[in-house]
């Protein structure tokens, strides 16, 4: 079959649109900024914390697990300055989950970071559907670990220090890196593309003239 310029289109097409879904996938790391009120009424933004490295767990009171998980966040908490690191703990049930519930677990408990009920179904967009699950979220704002079910203060940690360790990079320098990347994608995609056409184009025209001298 002759491999004909239109055919040449819509295999770039083809590998082009592959390259956005790619794209799109690696996009997907970058955490979901959102907005909540703790339960003393303050306002807060996971933006806020830019800049530092944010443990974001998503629990509900009454699951088994979810007590011992802030303990163990208990240990992070006196472990790291909170210039470094923020540690976020948002109840998934708000129903259940009032913020007199919350308050009196976190007087038990001795939490001192931010509490809060999930009243927007962030939960949902971070795809947290088992308590506890545990995210950690680098200081340009993207997600680099996900656990879900009771995770140890000393295998959270390790990789705490990680992130602590990075050098931050602004936004517009992720951004611009991002799209550098996106951009010799695409040149790549296109250049392989047109080089099989050059090759067939070959073929076919070879063949071509080996048939008229017979």
């Amino acid at each position: 079959m002759m491999f004909t310029f239109s055919r040449f289109l819509q295999m770039t097409l083809i590998l082009c649109l592959f390259a956005s879904m790619i794209s799109q996938v690696e996009s997907n790391d970058k955490a979901q900024d959102f907005q909540l009120k703790d339960i003393d009424g303050n306002t807060f933004s996971l933006s806020d914390f830019k800049g530092k490295v944010v443990v974001l767990e998503f629990f509900a009171s009454k699951c088994g697990p979810c007590k011992p998980q802030l303990m163990e966040l208990r240990e992070i908490r006196s472990a790291y300055p909170e210039d470094q690191v923020k540690i976020i703990s948002i109840s998934f049930d708000p129903r259940a989950d009032t913020d007199e519930v919350l308050r009196d677990l976190a007087k038990n408990v001795s939490v001192t970071w931010i509490m809060a009920r999930d009243t927007i179904g962030i939960a949902d967009v971070y795809g947290a559907d088992m308590a506890p699950t545990t995210y950690l979220i680098d200081r340009a704002g993207n997600i680099r670990y996900v656990s879900p079910g009771l995770t140890k203060s000393d295998r959270l940690m390790p990789k705490i220090d990680e992130l602590v360790s990075e050098p931050f990079q602004p936004d517009n320098e992720v951004e611009t890196d991002s799209g550098n990347t996106g951009l010799i994608l695409l040149l790549t995609i296109i250049i392989i593309a047109l080089a099989i056409f050059i090759i067939r184009k070959r073929k076919s025209s070879r063949k071509e003239i080996k048939r008229r001298h017979r």
